[in-house]
């Protein structure tokens, strides 16, 4: 999928934001104030876009309706922003696992399909073997936050060790951070060192 320079010009791109979960701040340099007040596991975020319209209805047509061209336009945007952003590139990106069942209803799983485009481009392999979601959990979005944390606890199983020190989580939107939050523990406690986290969108919470 290709936009014409005006459309992509318009995209709501992220500027400046929290080195640690992408959220939008005004200095690149800063932490938000939800990670001062509780600083993530995770070494880094980076967020391409604001998530709010029209990336909204992109990733849902993408999510939900099978329009997987969505999925390599993201994964091509999120490489733009990381090598302009001039990070460490990691041994290994883990798009976060989807349950058996929830890949069996929707066919595939979003966050694999953008870190193809990002695997192939970077040339970084991607693990789609060591790490799982042992649970099948509610939908994050009809939760609260508190609810969120809850219902991904032990979610995530290192089923065997990764052979990398550090590694970055691909997906879709970062929300509250719960989802990424969780999968970033479970890594760790198996002995990776370093975890990132990219994504397309980030949700600005009020």
């Amino acid at each position: 999928m290709c936009l014409c320079k005006p459309c992509l010009e318009d995209l709501p791109f992220i500027k400046d934001s929290c080195r640690k979960c992408g959220a939008p701040t005004m200095e690149t340099t800063s932490h938000c104030g939800r990670c001062i007040a509780e600083m993530p596991q995770n070494n880094l975020a980076v967020s391409v876009l604001h998530y709010e319209s029209p990336v909204d209805h992109l990733i849902k047509k993408m999510k939900y309706h099978n329009q997987l061209e969505i999925a390599e336009l993201l994964g091509k945007l999120l490489v733009e922003k990381l090598h302009s952003s001039k990070v460490e590139l990691p041994e290994q990106i883990i798009p976060v696992p989807l349950h058996k069942t929830r890949l069996e209803q929707r066919g595939y799983n979003q966050a694999i399909e953008i870190a193809r485009t990002v695997s192939k481009a970077l040339k970084i392999p991607m693990n789609l073997t060591n790490c799982i979601r042992a649970r099948l959990t509610e939908p994050q979005f009809e939760l609260s936050h508190a609810e969120r944390k809850n219902n991904l606890k032990n979610a995530f199983d290192v089923i065997h060790q990764i052979p990398a020190k550090h590694v970055a989580i691909i997906d879709d939107i970062m929300t509250t951070g719960s989802t990424l939050n969780e999968l970033t523990s479970a890594l760790l406690k198996s002995g990776i060192e370093k975890v990132d986290i990219w994504t397309c969108s980030r949700a600005t919470l009020n």
